[in-house]
């Protein structure tokens, strides 16, 4: 920290109002922290003793999991203190000016970004955050300690050592900066060792994740079923970075034709990952990485056109589409008693969203690997059948978000009614004959 900075903080501190405040959580970059100048709650309660001996503050964590969400818990403890604050900060030992992982906030804890004063959370990557008291959590009033518990997950891959610095103070309760006794600590923790069985895909265990077909493409959405394939289960939430797509989540990869795939989804028997953008065509590898190592790889064929439209629920060995009305956004159509939230079947004459994956490609061209603006149109508009009939499209369809393609077509007057087959067409290659759209 530059010697102005230091100037400037001090005087801050100096504030009666800003130290009345400090009940609300102190200005960041008081860990003690080498990489933060080494300050601690000291520089702002005056006279105060750094460990004096007479009370602890402990920071408890486990050996980490790469990407796996756990619980920390920081205890400050004296005999005299009637009320209680704490600020805790993550670092890479390799580099303590860089954050390690992220931490998050509960109802008694918040995190605070960058320098001081800082910024309320969620930090941007690269950001130095600070966890730290609320008002609430100061325990006014309270002897002997008091604990805070949140969760940190740490970074995605192995970064080697994380240490946690940590300063608390066991305060008197008098609300000003005088009587109060400081405490600062620090902990490393390091990678959980690897050991375990290596994740093992199943034979056959590769497929498109709408319909199942052994064919994929760019923009397909596929599911890989399997054995001790990740250490835990979550989703891509928390993981998404600016409009950057997750290709590593709780240390777990998945690779197709040597490229990372975004990974939605992962669990110890099954993946749900994006395609990666690739010109490839014909026998490709999948291989899924752990901590445990590679799995033997797996073939799958890809393809430049995989259309498969979304049926996430079969019934009688048939699989059926739920469809959107158009213009409702919440109006869900197909067959009643399936899926959940579907409320009635599609309609004569009616216009419905339809939507699908692996329908070919799109301009302006987009990548699997990132978040994007708008609605692509498909280059080529792909037939599509209902039982007999042709259906009109809106245009040619669009890429609506990461491996989505949306489809406005009208249901014609002259229709069938029932479970009928929906079969789309593009470039020479058919959906499966096994997906049905229900009409009334």
């Amino acid at each position: 920290m530059k010697a102005i900075q230091k100037i400037l903080l001090g005087a801050l501190c100096a504030s009666p109002i800003l130290l009345f405040a400090f009940s609300d959580g102190p200005v960041t970059q008081r860990t003690g922290a080498p990489a933060d100048g080494g300050l601690d709650c000291s520089a702002c309660h005056r006279g105060a003793t750094v460990n004096d001996g007479r009370g602890a503050l402990r920071i408890l964590v486990q050996p980490y999991v790469p990407g796996v969400r756990q619980t920390i818990t920081v205890r400050l403890e004296h005999p005299e203190a009637q009320r209680w604050g704490f600020q805790l900060t993550a670092r890479l030992e390799s580099d303590q000016t860089k954050p390690a992982g992220v931490l998050h906030p509960n109802d008694e804890v918040k995190v605070r970004c960058g320098a001081a004063p800082g910024t309320d959370g969620p930090c941007g990557a690269g950001v130095a955050q600070f966890a730290e008291h609320i008002r609430t959590s100061t325990g006014a009033g309270t002897g002997t300690g008091r604990s805070w518990t949140f969760d940190w997950t740490p970074p995605e891959t192995n970064v080697g050592p994380v240490v946690f610095y940590a300063a608390g103070n066991a305060a008197n309760n008098n609300n000003n900066n005088q009587g109060d006794f400081i405490y600062t600590n620090n902990v490393t923790t390091s990678p959980n060792a690897a050991g375990g069985p290596r994740p093992a895909i199943t034979r056959g265990g590769v497929a498109d994740a709408f319909n199942y077909q052994t064919t994929f493409a760019n923009n397909s959405w596929i599911t890989i079923v399997g054995t001790n394939l990740a250490p835990a289960t979550r989703t891509w939430e928390d993981a998404i970075q600016g409009d950057q797509l997750p290709t590593t989540l709780s240390g777990v990869q998945v690779k197709v034709n040597n490229k990372l795939a975004p990974i939605y989804f992962i669990s110890p028997t099954q993946i749900n990952a994006l395609a990666p953008t690739d010109d490839a065509v014909g026998d490709v590898n999948v291989v899924v990485t752990t901590a445990a190592g590679d799995s033997e790889a797996l073939v799958i064929r890809r393809a430049a056109n995989a259309p498969a439209f979304f049926a996430p629920f079969a019934q009688g060995g048939r699989l059926f589409v739920t469809a959107v009305a158009t213009g409702s956004g919440t109006t869900y159509l197909g067959k009643v008693g399936t899926d959940p939230r579907v409320t009635r079947a599609a309609r004569r004459g009616e216009t419905i969203q339809l939507y699908g994956s692996g329908f070919g490609a799109v301009t302006p061209v987009v990548t699997a690997e990132r978040l994007f603006q708008g609605a692509p149109a498909l280059n080529t508009a792909p037939t599509i059948r209902l039982g007999e009939s042709v259906l009109t499209i809106a245009g040619n369809g669009n890429l609506v978000g990461p491996g989505l393609y949306q489809f406005n077509v009208t249901i014609p007057a002259s229709a069938a009614t029932g479970d009928l087959p929906l079969v789309a067409t593009v470039g020479g290659v058919s959906s499966p004959n096994t997906v049905f759209l229900t009409v009334e």
